[in-house]
């Protein structure tokens, strides 16, 4: 049996791409275009429903899989040549289908400056800041020595290991009761919580903190991968905090 295969492309896109992609887009509908916004608490229409192309096509997978695993929803667009799904950088909050392409629940998300709180944690390394919009309002970042991993066995690395998980725990000490000194003021204006920087860490970070669980409602599923928690990271994080990831699937001949 021939098997009909879509192509898709991967792009990340900062906030001011982001506007002129859309731009263009909106310049050149096709005569079957389609718009369908899908809220994070739905399940994504079938993208054969959108253009009869994508009928028994197989490679969606990838698509569908990121959808489904993301909380912010999506923007599909069909132009009659290509479909756009676009997950943006934060939760929308709509749910329409229409005929021709509509961005302005899309654009409306993107200038919007709600109150972002970011935590970032390293071995040794974090950074907190909280964000109006892009605007930084308040931050701090610091170092603490944690040993790095031993390789040896018998008492040594057993001394060594005991020596490492106390070290992590301060760490874990101070990022915790300084997230509290810096959301604190914030706590009530907080609608979105990032965590970023490495995977294991943090997962030791969210077992020691229990008090960064009262922002659980708000907290985004994508972690934000920082290599270096300073404060250089933080000035920058806005343009990571604002990208899109636009899969671009186009039916196959």
């Amino acid at each position: 049996m021939l098997t009909h295969t879509a192509t898709v492309t991967r792009r990340v896109l900062p906030k001011d791409r982001m506007r002129r992609y859309l731009a263009a887009l909106l310049a050149r509908p096709g005569a079957t275009a389609r718009t369908a916004y899908v809220a994070p608490w739905s399940a994504p229409p079938p993208l054969a429903q959108l253009s009869p192309s994508f009928a028994d096509v197989e490679g969606l997978d990838r698509v569908t899989s990121a959808i489904e695993a993301s909380d912010v929803g999506v923007a599909l667009f069909w132009d009659g040549r290509l479909l756009r799904a676009v997950l943006p950088p934060l939760p929308l909050a709509v749910e329409m289908e229409t005929k021709g392409i509509d961005a302005t629940p899309l654009l409306a998300l993107l200038d919007t400056e709600p109150v972002i709180a970011a935590c970032l944690v390293r071995l040794g390394r974090y950074g907190i800041g909280v964000y109006q919009g892009e605007r930084l309002l308040a931050s701090k970042t610091d170092r603490r020595f944690v040993k790095g991993r031993h390789k040896k066995g018998g008492s040594s690395s057993n001394r060594f290991r005991r020596i490492r998980e106390g070290q992590m725990h301060e760490l874990y000490k101070d990022v915790c009761e300084t997230l509290q000194d810096r959301l604190g003021p914030y706590e009530r204006d907080i609608e979105h919580f990032f965590l970023g920087g490495e995977a294991h860490t943090l997962a030791g970070f969210r077992d020691w903190c229990p008090w960064a669980e009262r922002f659980g409602s708000v907290a985004r599923k994508r972690l934000l991968d920082v290599r270096e928690p300073g404060h250089d990271a933080l000035v920058a994080l806005p343009k990571t905090l604002w990208e899109s990831v636009v899969y671009e699937v186009k039916p196959p001949l």
